[in-house]
């Protein structure tokens, strides 16, 4: 098998069918990438070696072509010369000479298409590469991320493992009921602190109604001629049963405001 032949049956292999049918295909694929360096290599010389056979043809053809024209202008020397022998001899070495011109004409012609050829299959050695590497890469990050995968899902089941523990659950349950018992005590000092403060508000309305009272009575002890009235009254030593029905409810409405 020549090197064509290597390199085409490199190029034609599957990547998917690799990756597939391979129990390793990390290891297929750098074991093909591998190869596919190594005929690049070959492939690179090989091309650089015909481009340097393609200029000794056209130089040789080249020459040829020269010696074939000084043959030809000795054989019209000969001619002027009326020299018929001479002259077929120089047309004999013309024709030979350009017999060897055309053949290193063919010959290079015929490396330009092998140089061709090559440098196709060197353009499409280096984009096979390229697809390997870029294959691996991608099974790097499926087999990364595959990997954290399982991290996590073992990190689940061992919380998971943590929460269905008795103590787990007892601590919980322990953690619940104090703080039902706080939250318990924090509600009845807001009920207690509650009844303080309307016990002292009921403290404050008794405290500004006496102090009321205190007022008024004294105010109407300084005002002379004045009428008496039902705190004058209860003042005087009158008691609560000696005054009419009307006067107990003025003075009761009066001690509210």
């Amino acid at each position: 098998m020549n090197l064509l032949e290597r390199v085409l049956t490199l190029l034609r292999i599957s990547l998917n069918s690799v990756v597939e049918q391979s129990d390793d295909p990390d290891k297929a694929l750098q074991q093909l990438r591998l190869d596919l360096r190594n005929q690049l290599v070959q492939v690179k010389t090989q091309v650089a070696t015909a481009i340097a056979e393609s200029h000794q043809l056209r130089k040789r053809c080249t020459e040829k072509q020269a010696e074939a024209e000084k043959w030809l202008h000795k054989a019209e020397q000969a001619i002027e010369q009326n020299n018929d022998s001479l002259a077929r001899t120089a047309l004999s070495q013309y024709n030979e000479l350009n017999k060897l011109a055309q053949r290193y004409q063919h010959l290079q012609t015929d490396q330009e298409r092998v140089i061709t050829v090559m440098r196709g299959a060197l353009r499409r050695l280096e984009a096979k590469i390229t697809e390997v590497e870029t294959t691996l890469e991608l099974l790097e990050t499926r087999k990364r991320n595959a990997l954290l995968q399982q991290r996590v899902f073992e990190a689940l089941n061992r919380t998971r493992g943590i929460q269905n523990d008795p103590r787990t659950q007892q601590a919980q349950a322990t953690t619940q009921d104090a703080e039902a018992r706080a939250q318990a005590l924090v509600e009845q000092h807001q009920r207690d602190l509650a009844n303080e403060l309307e016990a002292i508000s009921e403290e404050q309305r008794l405290e500004q109604q006496l102090q009321a009272l205190k007022a008024r009575k004294s105010a109407q002890g300084r005002l002379p001629g004045r009428k008496r009235t039902t705190t004058d009254n209860l003042t005087a030593g009158i008691s609560p049963g000696e005054l009419s029905l009307d006067e107990l409810k003025k003075h009761m409405e009066a001690s509210q405001d």
